[in-house]
């Protein structure tokens, strides 16, 4: 099989990695590396797992953290610890160290910008050049071409937007949730040589200036050491599903798919898209080794982690509703057992399907908890 990926960033390269892994022919188109993408560069532990062996003399070059930092808008804190432990990288590290491992395996890299495909499997670079593929996958991100070409744009109320920068220094894993009427986070990650700061929000909610205001006024009250106004600063969009199973049905054609951004599969309640990418291509391997073709991809993204993503989109609106973010910091800074169920989402270990029954499985030790907490007081 003749494969041609469109984009070099973790689903493309992941893909690239499993398929000529396989004895299949990849190539990875993608001129931009080395590059630095805007986002918190954070790898859960489910993500985690399906990283490439990492060689000894070639380590994954990221920072693992054991504990997160949940804070609600009026400053109430609680410390998670996790059981074990997320990894946050820098982009330009994560999606070189992850394409190394496609290339040292038989994939192909070719440094071309792509401007047209076709859903037959023909694409052309900037160069001029052709080619035709048996299948062309589309791995190029919030804005991709093979998308906007075999299917639509993804429409504003499906995408977030992101605004921040990076800052010297070093910070704990830190998640602030946003005062209404913003339904999101700030947050501080720690990477490996400096930290990423920044704030997600439903796209179009607000306008982005008001985003960058809300983001610069909260780090210069609680955290002005990472406040650096001469930091380049940045923004950009995180496509994710609907709560219809019909927004994951079309990532897919008799000879092309989609990955990642590029494929609308971000968590819709926490922006992260990191875990969906990789996850995103392990299924689109697995259809094309067992099938020899993309057609049953869409089916099996929705009965694996498509589901998590789906629920998550019917959560929204009520995970953000007013109060909620902060009861929920509150609640878990009272009781262990509380604390542990965000530590599951934030290793991402548990997800969003079955929730609400973990959470109401902690109440009777959430009371003692509390009691408990009240006489210690």
């Amino acid at each position: 099989m003749n494969v041609a990926v469109v984009g070099g960033g973790p689903a493309g390269a992941l893909l690239a990695w499993h398929l000529a892994r396989d004895g299949a022919t990849v190539t990875v188109f993608d001129d931009s590396h080395p590059r630095e993408k805007p986002c918190g560069g954070g790898l859960t532990g489910r993500a985690l797992a399906l990283l490439p062996p990492a060689p000894a003399d070639d380590p994954l070059p990221a920072r693992e953290i054991g504990e997160c930092q949940l804070q609600s808008a009026d400053g109430a804190t609680v410390e998670v610890e996790l059981t074990r432990p997320v990894a946050i990288a820098a982009r330009r590290h994560l999606d070189a160290w992850l394409l190394r491992r496609a290339v040292s395996v038989g994939a192909r890299h070719v440094a071309a910008h792509v401007v047209e495909v076709d859903a037959a499997g023909g694409l052309r670079t900037s160069g001029g050049a052709r080619l035709s593929a048996d299948v062309v996958v589309g791995a190029d991100g919030a804005n991709s071409l093979v998308r906007r070409t075999l299917l639509e744009p993804l429409p504003a109320e499906r995408r977030m937007m992101a605004v921040g920068w990076y800052a010297p220094g070093a910070a704990p894993m830190l998640v602030r949730f946003t005062p209404p009427p913003l339904r999101g986070y700030l947050w501080l990650f720690p990477r490996p040589d400096h930290v990423g700061v920044g704030l997600c929000a439903p796209l179009a909610q607000v306008p982005s200036a008001r985003l960058w205001e809300v983001l610069e006024r909260e780090v210069a009250r609680s955290f002005p050491a990472f406040l650096d106004p001469d930091a380049q600063r940045y923004a950009h969009t995180i496509p994710h599903p609907s709560a219809d199973p019909a927004s994951l049905a079309a990532i897919a054609g008799p000879r092309w798919a989609l990955l990642g951004d590029a494929a609308g599969l971000a968590d819709p309640i926490t922006g992260e898209g990191i875990g969906p990418a990789l996850a995103s291509a392990v299924e689109l391997a697995r259809a094309l080794r067992e099938d020899g073709s993309p057609a049953r991809y869409p089916e099996r993204v929705i009965s694996g982690f498509g589901r998590e993503l789906l629920r998550a989109a019917a959560l929204h609106p009520r995970f953000y509703r007013p109060g909620f973010t902060t009861r929920m910091v509150r609640y878990a800074a009272r009781s262990p057992a509380v604390a542990r169920v965000l530590g599951e989402l934030v290793l991402g270990d548990r997800g969003y399907v079955g929730l609400k029954r973990r959470l109401l499985r902690t109440a009777p030790r959430f009371v003692l908890d509390s009691a408990l907490s009240l006489v210690t007081r």
